[in-house]
């Protein structure tokens, strides 16, 4: 049976029977599954081919169904620096979280995957995960067509929206019940984060809590 080969990050693993590991990657052809089998402490090179948030090349035969069989891999980054810190490892797996809410498995994704792995490197040296998470939520909404962020309103061009509803900026005269309303300023740093295309630009960023709140809202409500 033919090998192939795909670079990918763990974002999820997990134990299956006394030695084996299912371990969910993303990659540039999107979520892909692998079984990972002969699993021990000894074989610290499985360990961390099959630990979260691992950067590497894994080699692989296909099988019947989508779970694919591991036969090899090849380290490219274990980001161990993620463990240094409690509040870096929250951030890499909230990444993660987004990715494993927001995309199917099989759906092609490289230009989101790129994106991914850059806030993925981010997550351990970035000063303010708030606001890196923030922007990663609003880049990745955008990425997938559901989230419009607009400086003016979609229905009249008034130029305060402060209101979106269904991915589309409103101002308070056209926006539906259930809108999610932002105060001025917070619209301002919204325009700010959705318009940063470098994490030095980012890093001069600080949210108030509410805004970071609603932007998490926002991304839960347009990914169920």
């Amino acid at each position: 049976m033919q090998t192939e080969k795909i670079e990918g990050i763990v974002l999820r693993s997990q134990d299956y029977k006394e030695s084996h590991r299912i371990i969910t990657l993303f990659t540039p052809e999107g979520l892909v599954s692998l079984i990972v089998r002969g699993i021990s402490r000894k074989n610290t090179r499985l360990l961390t081919l099959t630990t979260p948030f691992c950067n590497a090349e894994y080699h692989f035969r296909k099988g019947r169904g989508e779970l694919l069989s591991f036969h090899d891999g090849t380290l490219l980054d274990d980001h161990l620096t993620l463990r240094h810190s409690l509040k870096s490892l929250q951030l890499a797996g909230s990444l993660a979280s987004a990715i494993l809410a927001s995309q199917m498995p099989g759906k092609p994704a490289p230009a989101l995957y790129l994106l991914y792995k850059a806030y993925h490197k981010q997550a351990s040296h970035f000063k303010d995960s708030d606001t890196l998470l923030a922007s990663f939520y609003l880049k990745l909404l955008k990425y997938e067509g559901l989230l419009t962020i607009s400086s003016h309103c979609v229905e009249c061009e008034n130029p305060s929206p402060l209101r979106i509803y269904n991915g589309e900026s409103f101002c308070s005269h056209h926006a539906s019940p259930g809108s999610l309303i932002f105060s001025p300023l917070e619209w301002e740093l919204l325009l700010q984060l959705d318009n940063s295309l470098q994490f030095s630009a980012l890093s001069g960023l600080t949210l108030p809590s509410s805004l970071s709140q609603k932007i998490g809202t926002l991304f839960s409500s347009c990914t169920k």
